[in-house]
């Protein structure tokens, strides 16, 4: 089974130089071969789109089928236009975007779109199996939790959870899709004990970071990393798809900071790039836990901290420290510096 991420922006990028990535969306591909087209060679649906609120027609052919170009944070972005009103829909087809990104400098005129092959797979923002947790009874092993289960969080509470969701890729899906391969963080890269053991996440998964450029920057003494952007090729690496790999999302009534292996994590946050890393189906079971999701995807509430980019993760690393231990309200944290 195989996913395509659609982006929802705020406008159509012909008259607009500029677009802001509002939400994301995973969808199934159900193709019939192996391109993105309008219209499909084969006269099929090519995508599940029951789950995005306001697609027009079954993606057999789409509203529109034209080819962009901008930037992010100066990054080249490109990205095909699906449906240009009520509301606006993307397939980007290279370069990162996350939601609440400005794509820049879009090109104003009508240049169709080529078919694409279906390698725009969206990233999965978890954690992997056997990493361990902090929880009231001490360290567990995360594939052993289960909702009403309590972990403990940031603010010095325990909350119970609320959904625990699965997903496994095996290593023929890593292989074709290789920026799914998960992130190691090597034991002790921060300082001694910390992570305490190796710990591996989805690249998309992000943790707490602090700097004081960051403070004069972004007036926030704390803010949440992405882990490909702290890639170093050295203490912080990607994984080859060498094996199978089993993500787990750990979801709270409200977005949370856990601990896992002494380092201070996300918990999964359904209303962020994280909503679409999870089948039609699990969608389905999100929806029934918390129903204003349907109807706005920003209902969940804010993440626990701001977030940072890649690339801003990037400019910053040399100074960036993980901190240790936090207070209920994330003043003066003890940290430790990224090497």
């Amino acid at each position: 089974m195989e996913f395509i991420t659609i982006y929802e922006i705020n406008s159509d990028p012909l008259s607009n130089t500029n677009v802001v990535v509002l939400n994301a969306y995973q969808v199934e591909i159900i193709d019939t071969d192996d391109s993105l087209e309008d219209p499909d060679a084969d006269g099929n649906p090519q995508l599940d789109v029951s789950g995005v609120p306001g697609f027009i027609g079954n993606s057999t052919n789409f509203q529109v089928f034209e080819t962009y170009s901008g930037n992010v944070g100066g990054n080249p972005v490109t990205f095909t236009l699906l449906q240009f009103s009520n509301p606006q829909y993307v397939v980007v087809t290279s370069g990162e975007v996350s939601v609440g990104d400005t794509i820049a400098n879009t090109n104003n005129s009508i240049v169709t779109a080529p078919p694409t092959e279906y390698d725009t797979i969206p990233t999965f923002v978890c954690f992997t199996a056997g990493s361990r947790i902090l929880t009231p009874a001490g360290l567990r092993r995360i594939e052993t939790l289960k909702p009403g289960d309590h972990v403990v969080t940031a603010d010095g509470s325990c909350k119970p959870l609320r959904w625990v969701g699965k997903r496994r890729l095996s290593a023929h899906e890593l292989k074709i899709d290789s920026h799914l391969c998960p992130i190691r963080i090597r034991a002790n890269s921060f300082s001694k004990g910390c992570p305490q053991r190796d710990l591996l996440i989805s690249p998309q998964h992000r943790i707490a970071v602090t700097s004081a450029s960051m403070e004069l920057y972004y007036a926030d003494s704390m803010m949440l990393a992405p882990a490909k952007g702290m890639v170093d090729g050295r203490d912080i690496t990607q994984m080859p798809p060498d094996q199978d790999v089993i993500y787990i999302h750990l979801l709270f009534d409200s977005h949370e900071l856990v601990k896992v292996e002494g380092v201070w994590s996300e918990s999964f946050y359904p209303g962020d790039t994280t909503m679409s890393a999870v089948s039609p189906a699990t969608r389905r079971e999100l929806f029934e836990l918390f129903p204003e999701l349907t109807l706005n995807a920003k209902s969940y509430g804010p993440t626990v901290l701001p977030v940072l980019k890649p690339y801003e993760v990037r400019a910053l690393q040399s100074e960036l420290s993980v901190p240790v231990a936090l207070s209920a309200d994330y003043t003066a944290p003890e940290a430790v510096r990224l090497s």
